[in-house]
């Protein structure tokens, strides 16, 4: 046989199988229990308002006492005699001093609905693709929507937002190496100024840069500062002209090569050279022509890389 909590005339309530929990207090507002009510009675007697008053005895009943546990002496003086007298009016809803009952186990975080947002798994996708716009817009949509509508997916659109940062560093890291050891030119006098990679089809007349040795096709050479230790010197530069569709063939495109290097050699200071000097064509070579590049470089070529100082006339020769 169970007991159970029987509230007193005038207390609000109690919900179905309510125990007192350790120091558990009733509202002061609420009347003290009349003389000689029970608070611990069997499970199988009446409600409290139908039940008779029955004189209670030292060490029968206490509030917050489990069931089925003996129930030692209830001191009603001690436990209400400084709450005063009661007005009768009803006390506020079951609680804790007045406090709103809430039944165990209530949630009190918003519940999570079962849906996936899809703009978390966009922004995750975006993310391992490298769309970073696309990943950092759709992350924080995701996130905002989230919160608000309490879907699942938070994750993945914290992931698009970390993959989408390593893309940016990615990126900026490789604008970073295509830049470094390239030539730099100065914007006012157009002459290198620091030493680094430049493309052949980018040299100007009047550039200095180390031509490599025994090189059939370039690319790229190092340009150098004219006042610093290089091989060669562009002195000329002219297009040549021809078919859009076709390609005139290697043999033709050097001779014309040749003719219009040796038609401009003297915008080269003849007082600066020596025997040991050759005359070199940078030339379009299939691929380029059809493309459009129809640029020749004529260049001066020394053995070794030793001169420091330019080897032209101060009016450079092109066309």
């Amino acid at each position: 046989m169970g007991l159970r909590f029987n509230p007193p005339p005038g207390w609000p309530p109690m919900p179905g199988g309510f125990t007192p929990p350790p120091g558990w207090q009733p509202d002061p507002s609420w009347p003290p229990p009349p003389p000689g009510w029970q608070l611990w009675v069997s499970d199988d007697q009446p409600s409290s308002d139908t039940m008779p008053l029955h004189a209670i005895q030292a060490g029968q009943a206490q509030i917050g006492q489990p069931s089925g546990s003996p129930l030692p002496g209830y001191d009603i003086a001690s436990q209400y005699g400084s709450l005063g007298a009661s007005n009768g009016s009803p006390g506020p809803p079951y609680g804790s001093f007045g406090t709103p009952y809430t039944p165990y186990g209530m949630a009190t975080q918003p519940r999570r609905s079962g849906k996936m947002s899809g703009f978390a798994i966009a922004s995750f996708i975006f993310g391992l693709l490298g769309g970073v716009m696309f990943s950092v817009v759709f992350g924080f949509v995701a996130l905002r929507k989230i919160q608000r509508l309490g879907q699942r997916g938070r994750g993945l659109a914290i992931a698009g937002l970390v993959l989408s940062g390593i893309w940016i560093m990615l990126i900026i890291l490789a604008i970073i190496g295509a830049n470094t050891g390239k030539a730099i030119r100065s914007s006012t006098t157009g002459l290198i100024t620091h030493s680094g990679r430049i493309n052949v089809f980018s040299l100007d007349v009047g550039d200095c840069f180390n031509n490599p040795a025994g090189a059939q096709t370039v690319n790229t050479v190092t340009a150098i500062p004219c006042d610093q230790p290089h091989n060669a010197q562009i002195y000329a530069k002219f297009k040549l002209t021809g078919s859009d569709s076709s390609y005139p063939g290697a043999a033709a495109v050097a001779q014309m090569s040749r003719d219009g290097c040796n038609a401009r050699i003297g915008s080269i200071n003849k007082s600066m050279t020596n025997s040991a000097m050759t005359i070199r064509i940078l030339l379009p070579e299939e691929a380029a022509w059809l493309s459009g590049r129809r640029t020749v470089s004529c260049m001066v070529v020394n053995p070794k890389a030793d001169l420091t100082s330019s080897l032209l006339d101060s009016s450079p020769a092109t066309g």
